[in-house]
Parts: structure tokens; sequence; C-alpha cells
């Protein structure tokens, strides 16, 4: 009896060929739906930060001595985004180091110490960057993570 196969080994490499089609496919689609659920989450996790900090980033020309109450304010609400995004951010733990690092300039910041930085320049080096460019690179770092993947 004749086999098929062992008669006509074109059908052995189509077969094959097909079978890597598949395949390839399937893994396309994969890191196409990973993607499209990272992408989603991640405008949500940006959304839900800006929201949190509408007036005060994008940084307004002067934080008002009022505002100062809602960077405290944030802390949590932004903490709880982060942690419903942070199972799709790959550098986990520098995503956790910047999350602390916005905690912390968060209960540190007041209009005392945002103003004492403008008016004592004789106090700072020419290379020191202020509060509010700090406060901007943490805002910024934290919504690096968000990036396409």
């Amino acid at each position: 009896m004749n086999n098929i196969f062992s008669d006509h080994p074109t059908w052995t490499i189509g077969i094959v060929i097909l079978l890597f089609g598949i395949i390839a496919t399937h893994r396309l689609l994969i890191y196409r739906d990973k993607k499209n659920i990272f992408n989603a989450a991640a405008i949500i996790f940006r959304n839900k930060v800006l929201a949190e900090l509408e007036g005060i980033y994008p940084i307004p020309s002067v934080w008002q001595s009022q505002d100062y109450f809602r960077f405290r304010q944030s802390i949590n609400k932004v903490e709880t985004a982060a942690a419903e995004f942070r199972h799709l951010v790959k550098r986990k733990a520098e995503f956790d180091v910047a999350i602390k690092e916005y905690r912390k300039y968060c209960e540190k910041v007041t209009f005392d110490g945002v103003s004492a930085w403008f008016f004592y320049t004789s106090m700072r080096s020419p290379d020191d960057i202020g509060p509010v460019e700090t406060f901007k690179n943490i805002v910024e770092h934290l919504f690096s993570f968000s990036d396409g993947k």
C-alpha cells in the first residue's frame, strides 16, 4: 500500500508550513489582545490620575494656597488607580517606587515650602529643581508606565 506522505514529500512540507502559519497567527492574536488590554487599562489609569489632579496638573502658572490639601487627598485615589493598573506593568518594582515617590511628595508639599523655594533664591544651587518641577517629573514618571507596550 502506498503512503501518500512518503510518495509526495511536498505534502509534508505544506503541512509544516500550514502549522507554522497557524501558530504564528495565534501568537500574533494573543500579542494584539494583550496590547489592547494594556492600552485600555493605561488610558483608564491616566484618566483617573488626571481627574484627581485636575487644577494642579498639568502645572498651572501658580498653585493657590487652597490647592495644597488636594495633594494629600489625591494619594489614596492615585494609589488605587495604580493598584488596578499594576498587574499589567512589566517593571513592577520601578512602578512601586514611583508610587512611593508620589506619596512622599504629596505628604510633604506645603504652600510655605513652595513659596520659600521661589522667594529665597539665594538658598538654592543653580542646578536645583523646584518643587513644582519635581511634582511634574514625578507625575510624568508615573505616566511613563502607561506608554504603549
